[in-house]
């Protein structure tokens, strides 16, 4: 037996993700850092490091 994910499911997923990272950052500064760490941790951003 298979089973399927809803969208549901995954919105719920996604907004697990987002109060964890809410809590775990405790005190941002403004609601851009917030929503830059919700970018960088669900967006799936690559970040070129300055050495390689």
């Amino acid at each position: 037996m298979r089973l399927q994910r809803s969208p549901a499911r995954k919105l719920e997923g996604l907004n697990s993700k987002i109060r964890l990272i809410n809590h775990r950052g405790y005190g941002h500064h403004s609601a851009a850092a917030l929503i830059a760490m919700i970018y960088l941790c669900c967006g799936g951003i690559s970040i070129a490091l300055p050495f390689k």
